[in-house]
């Protein structure tokens, strides 16, 4: 269903879906973007071996996509240098490789400049708690990320097991990311909650909700971005990321992209949203997806704009000091 959902996006945007005097008013904004989430990996097999059995999309398609469209360094940095992109965040990619973190690493430590990786841990593992730490101070880790599903009680007791609460005290202790993606993709008060009360609990642990959180494009007056949202505006702790994902589920109209980012800017302020594209996950073109945010963005002003696709995302995920 991903797949189709993103081969329809590809197509509707190869056909103008971005509309074409937006389009064409969405120019570099003159600086560089900084994307805070690329995914990734690698057709070298023979080293970085796939752990793939549980890929959401099935284990064969997410083989052939490492095999044929790997996201190799020199792939991404040509894509970013050709989009204007200066720097980024490594997401962990779960789909490919699990928790082996290896190939993540691997390329941070060739550019750590450019590259900002975020690992994928079990929590309940022994040390894992202390690996987070060994790994912020020997590879410069800016944090984890933990996808988790909603129980049948509706629940989310993936957030507070007795691993997860080891993490969160060490993200706390050291100022690193717990960045959080759960499943369903539906935005749930509940989980709102959960976050609102973590965020105090831990208020040096800097919480990044994937994908806004899946609010959802909507009408006025709120866009989406209603009041259990709202509701988390005075978390400073709590950092808000779209993606292309959300711009997608927007229909990508320009209209309801920039409504839908300004009302998180309105809300949450533009120094706790940022942008990431994405890729890796989100099989596009980079420049149709670089071109999206571009003009999700444009109705903010010069100082918004470059913290969403900028600064916040530099600032949230500068490298540690453990």
């Amino acid at each position: 269903m991903q797949a189709l959902r993103n081969t329809i996006a590809a197509l509707a945007l190869a056909a103008g879906a971005l509309g074409a005097p937006a389009a064409q008013a969405a120019q570099a904004p003159g600086f560089a973007l900084f994307d805070t989430q690329v995914h990734f990996y690698s057709n070298d097999f023979a080293h970085f071996a796939l752990h793939d059995e549980h890929a959401y999309m099935g284990q064969a398609v997410m083989t052939r996509r490492a095999a044929e469209h790997p996201t190799l360094p020199r792939r991404v940095f040509a894509d970013w240098k050709r989009e204007g992109v200066g720097a980024g965040v490594g997401i962990q990619y779960g789909a490919a490789y699990g928790g082996d973190n290896r190939y993540l690493l691997s390329v941070a430590s060739r550019f750590p400049a450019r590259v900002r990786p975020v690992v994928i841990l079990n929590p309940e593992a022994p040390g894992a708690a202390a690996e987070l730490v060994r790994l912020a101070r020997e590879h410069g880790v800016a944090g984890f990320r933990k996808l988790g599903h909603r129980a049948p009680d509706g629940g989310y007791p993936w957030l507070r097991t007795p691993g997860m609460l080891a993490l969160w005290q060490a993200a706390d202790e050291h100022g690193l990311v717990v960045e959080l993606m759960p499943y369903p993709r539906t935005p749930d008060p509940r989980f709102l909650r959960d976050i609102g009360e973590l965020a105090a609990r831990y208020p040096h642990a800097k919480i990044v909700l994937d994908h806004l959180a899946w609010a959802m494009a909507g009408p006025a007056p709120d866009f989406g971005i209603g009041a259990p949202f709202e509701a988390l505006a005075s978390a400073r702790n709590v950092y808000w990321k779209f993606t292309t994902e959300n711009l997608e589920h927007a229909h990508f109209q320009p209209e309801a992209m920039q409504h839908l980012v300004q009302r998180a800017v309105q809300v949450f302020g533009a120094d706790h949203v940022m942008w990431g594209s994405d890729m890796g996950n989100t099989m596009l073109p980079y420049r149709r997806m670089v071109q999206a945010a571009l003009v999700a963005t444009e109705s903010l002003d010069a100082a918004q704009r470059r913290a969403v696709l900028r600064t916040t995302g530099e600032a949230v995920y500068a490298a540690p000091r453990p």
